[in-house]
């Protein structure tokens, strides 16, 4: 290997593990707004009818149980996001870290979901905003296997749901329309094809640039 192929590769690794770290980036904002949401959502009932109809928030009454299983939880995925920081900052990047902090994310998600506000709640959103990470990625397969897993999400908080099993049986979760179910599976589907045809566009963008500049060379 002489030194512009050394170069190239290192450059790759570079750009690899800066899209990583803006993922990561990315997961733990994004964690962070959801659950200071979920807090005011939590605590505005609390502080009395003034303050939570001025932001709009605590119309929905949160239990104590229910707030500690989502602050575990969201703990959890931080601690998640913290780990996958270090190995970054450590170059450990790798198609394994980025496929197994995706599946992380989803799992983690399920689990909130499960827990809070079921199918019927905002957070359904976050199987489209992990979606929308894996691109960054420019991996198709990892677009293709995030894709399944978030259906398979989905479909599990559908079923705990309507069959609550163990101690979420005590966690009566609001169910929606079967056409509801189909409209957000479907769309999480679509997601994962757009991403991936976004991600063959980008290959195609860069054989191409790489074409011209050995023509160029040459």
């Amino acid at each position: 290997m002489n030194g512009n192929e050394t170069r190239q590769v290192e450059g790759g690794m570079n750009r690899e593990v800066a899209a990583e770290l803006r993922v990561n980036l990315i997961r733990i904002i994004s964690i962070s707004a959801f659950y200071l949401i979920h807090l005011w959502n939590y605590l505005a009932p609390k502080l009395g009818a003034a303050v939570s109809g001025f932001i709009g928030l605590g119309d929905v009454t949160v239990s104590f149980p229910r707030h500690i299983a989502v602050t575990t939880l969201c703990l959890a995925w931080l601690m998640v996001a913290f780990i996958v920081h270090f190995l970054i900052d450590q170059r450990k990047v790798s198609d394994r870290l980025t496929l197994w902090s995706t599946l992380a994310d989803i799992a983690l998600l399920t689990a909130i979901l499960s827990v809070s506000s079921g199918p019927a709640g905002p957070m359904v959103a976050g199987f489209f905003l992990i979606l929308m990470l894996t691109g960054l990625r420019f991996n198709l397969r990892l677009v293709r296997i995030a894709t399944v897993a978030a259906a398979i999400g989905y479909l599990t908080v559908l079923a705990v749901s309507r069959w609550p099993q163990g101690i979420l049986e005590n966690n009566e979760l609001t169910t929606v329309p079967r056409y509801h179910q189909v409209m957000i599976l479907v769309a999480i589907i679509i997601s994962g094809v757009i991403m991936g045809q976004i991600v063959r566009h980008a290959y195609a963008v860069c054989a191409d640039s790489l074409s011209l500049g050995s023509k160029k060379s040459s």
